[in-house]
């Protein structure tokens, strides 16, 4: 993910360079001019399909624009940002066309706001990806990451900077990995806090989640072993994918391991693979940055590196697939009201051998963490710190080589350390997808009667 976030970078380097390109005293180009310098990459009747596209009737300028692959075909895609001349909003529209059968096909118009001029909004092509740069205020930087598969418009990445006090502030977030990474920087770049984990987006139980939207965390790299990374040997050695839904009373947790040797342990002390969700269940403040740091003073912040409260670990011990059902055990840093142990007993775990590893699913009461139900907020979202982690025995007889593999660096106790779960309400997604399709779609529907 680094390389990803240095890629960001030179791609806002990019766009920075190519602002003079794009019209002498900052002034954009017209149609013809833009015609000219695409000439090379594109035939007359496919700039003839770009120019159709565009606001007709209409006096605009093109400030930017890019040629390359973000639809993963081989073929040439352009992005094109124009500013409507005597519009009253200042915004540009950024124009997305792909090759489709020897058409340029428009599909997608998103208008971005812009500060001061129209520049501020530009559109780089580089590693199959379409970004878009934003400049939100003086020292406040989008940039966001647009593919088209499969007829679908999909946000793959955003990466945000500002400044916060005297700090730098850089937030990474991929829509489809889930990876996330926040830092805090000085005025030198020092870092004065940098965190790097996987979001899992936890929907309702019932719902559907669409192509272009990603709710399983594939976790399966190096960068994801915390613990025995000398005995690991590769995703077939150890590996999963995670999923977390939620309804009113109750948090579901599923969990698909691939593992070359599954130790179930003869007794429930001894070595043998385990999973372990770790949650960190405290509002995040009214007042600060997120759940886990706040600003001290104008030159650092104070990070959440331990917490008296709302820290629970739940223990899932496999069983042996058969007569010994999984057993759970619960570890917590609150003391717990009757109503809190009385919904331990609400605690479900089954689990069953798969072809390459096993399953485990998890049902958790939201009263056992200290809600009454699900903490869902429709103005903003509810993020809770969260880990999955597979504790992985090959030999039972040494249990000291063992591995743990997880979704964030995982410190027990610290909640600094946790990944996040991010509750997501209905009619709200992680990530953005559009299908160009959709419209036409509907209306083929309402004219059979639907």
């Amino acid at each position: 993910m680094c390389s990803t976030i240095r890629q960001l970078r030179i791609v806002a380097a990019l766009l920075s360079a190519l602002i003079p390109v794009v019209g002498s005293a900052q002034s954009g180009m017209d149609f013809d001019e833009f015609k000219r310098r695409a000439d090379p990459y594109f035939a007359e009747e496919l700039l003839t399909d770009v120019r159709n596209a565009m606001p007709l009737g209409a006096s605009y300028r093109i400030w930017g624009w890019d040629v390359g692959d973000f639809s993963g075909d081989g073929v040439y895609d352009l992005a094109v940002s124009l500013h409507v001349s005597g519009s009253r909003k200042r915004e540009c529209l950024v124009y997305m066309f792909v090759d489709v059968d020897g058409y340029l096909v428009n599909i997608s118009k998103m208008p971005f706001p812009f500060v001061d001029l129209p520049l501020e909004v530009g559109v780089v092509i580089r590693d199959t990806s379409c970004y878009v740069t934003v400049k939100r205020k003086a020292e406040d930087w989008s940039i966001l990451g647009y593919r088209f598969r499969e007829g679908a418009v999909v946000l793959v990445d955003q990466f945000v900077t500002d400044r916060i006090e005297s700090m730098g502030h850089e937030t990474y977030r991929s829509f489809q990995s889930l990876a996330t990474r926040e830092r805090f920087l000085r005025k030198d770049d020092e870092a004065a806090h940098e965190s790097e984990f996987i979001t899992i987006p936890c929907y309702g139980r019932a719902r559907q989640v669409f192509a272009g939207f990603v709710a399983e965390a594939s976790v399966q790299d190096i960068d994801h072993v915390t613990e025995g990374s000398y005995w690991w040997t590769g995703e077939n050695d150890v590996s999963f994918r995670t999923r977390m839904v939620y309804d009113d009373d109750f948090l579901y947790l599923r969990v698909q391991v691939r593992d070359s040797n599954v130790v179930t342990g003869w007794c429930d002390t001894c070595a043998a693979d385990h999973l372990e969700l770790h949650l960190d269940v405290t509002p995040a403040p009214e007042v600060g940055l997120s759940r886990y740091v706040n600003i001290m003073n104008r030159t650092d912040v104070a990070v959440r590196h331990s917490s008296d409260t709302g820290l629970y670990t739940i223990m899932v011990r496999l069983g042996d697939f058969g007569d010994r059902l999984p057993r759970v055990v619960v570890r917590t840093t609150d003391d717990l009201d009757p109503t809190q142990n009385q919904a331990r007993r609400l605690i479900r775990a089954v689990s069953a051998r798969s072809k390459d590893g096993y399953v485990v699913k998890v049902r958790i009461p939201f009263v056992l963490l200290g809600y009454q139900k699900a903490p869902i907020d429709e103005r903003k979202p509810t993020e809770f710190g969260c880990t999955v982690a597979i504790h992985d025995v090959d030999n039972e007889f040494r249990p000291e080589e063992h591995t743990v593999i997880a979704t964030s660096p995982l410190k027990e106790l610290d909640p600094s350390t946790y990944g996040v779960i991010r509750f997501v309400p209905d009619g709200v997604w992680y990530g953005e997808s559009t299908n160009i399709y959709g419209e036409a779609v509907l209306n083929a529907l309402r004219e059979l009667g639907f």
